[in-house]
């Protein structure tokens, strides 16, 4: 997973450095659990509490960096990975309580702010946003089963003298490989979207003022065809209208009834009906001309907007001559 993130990714964005490095760092620990549980290898725990704090960190960090740049101030999560190391050398038995509240508190936090949905990840292509959102929910909810795991592995060593330690470890691992492999399908973020958005809060506006911002949006999907950039994403379109990017999608939800993806694929829907009604082209060479980064993807919006398939509505409404 490593080296196919490594491959298909821009690593000169700072999200797609730290998804990769949580990769890397988890590989690691994946070595050392299985020389302490599997080998009985005992200086491997040391390493293995020292990389342990560092991941939920990492994982916080790097959803982070698919809302907004990292700013010193955005970095203050390295504290608590920090604080866990001190209490490490200085006071080892508070050091597993520390490293459990640090599973514990990123993952509510993770679990909280997917809640916002595309919102939170406003740097991510519009396509590929509900899946970062779900892999994000789920990132949480394993830190917070991993920390959950932590108590269960000591109680099993006060009941159980840790004969049950092994399997818990086995299932542990095997969930946070299926996290990492959601991470590296989709923990990406669009080129050169650096700039910063001051949040409002979520009751501003008035429905007038929704009403204003979805005319302006389809006036610049008519005009200017900012739909048809694949990459397109909730931060570009609010800062073409410079809003905040809860305002926007807030308005669209309010107005439409609608997510921004939705929104933006029905626009995308609407321009290739009129390509497949006009032209002989293909539908693969329409579907990525509107926007679509894949067929795939086109198929199944086109499906949902139109309730037939893009070759089944060309048939129906095809001019003479266009086949």
């Amino acid at each position: 997973m490593m080296v196919w993130f490594a491959r298909r990714n821009d690593l000169r964005l700072r999200a797609h450095q730290l998804f990769l490095a949580t990769i890397s760092l988890y590989a690691l620990q994946s070595i050392l659990i299985t020389l302490r549980w599997g080998y009985a290898i005992d200086w491997a725990a040391r390493p293995v509490a020292f990389v342990a704090p560092v991941l939920p960190v990492l994982l916080y960090l790097a959803y982070s960096a698919l809302n907004a740049p990292l700013t010193l101030r955005r970095l203050w999560p390295l504290v608590a990975a920090a604080l866990c190391w001190v209490g490490l050398l200085v006071w080892p038995d508070l050091a597993d309580v520390l490293i459990l509240l640090c599973f514990l508190s990123f993952g509510g936090l993770l679990v909280v702010q997917s809640a916002n949905g595309a919102d939170h990840v406003a740097l991510t292509p519009l396509g590929a946003a509900d899946k970062v959102v779900l892999a994000m929910k789920l990132s949480g909810t394993v830190l917070i089963l991993s920390g959950l795991a932590d108590v269960s592995i000591l109680f099993d060593f006060i009941t159980n003298e840790g004969r049950n330690t092994g399997l818990i470890v086995s299932l542990l691992q095997a969930g946070f490989i299926m996290i990492i492999g959601f991470l590296a399908a989709f923990g990406q973020i669009s080129e050169n979207e650096h700039q910063e958005v001051t949040p409002i809060p979520d009751d501003s506006g008035m429905t007038e003022e929704d009403a204003g911002i979805v005319t302006r949006l389809e006036a610049l999907f008519a005009i200017e065809g900012l739909h048809r950039d694949e990459d397109l994403n909730l931060r570009r379109l609010s800062r073409r209208l410079s809003l905040p990017d809860r305002r926007v999608s807030n308005a669209i939800n309010r107005y439409k009834g609608q997510s921004v993806s939705q929104f933006v694929n029905e626009f995308r829907i609407k321009e290739a009906c009129e390509q497949l009604k006009e032209s002989n082209a293909t539908v693969l060479a329409i579907s990525l001309a509107v926007g679509f980064a894949s067929k795939s993807n086109f198929n199944r919006e086109f499906l949902r907007v139109t309730g037939v398939s893009p070759t089944q509505w060309r048939a129906a409404n095809a001019r003479k001559g266009v086949t």
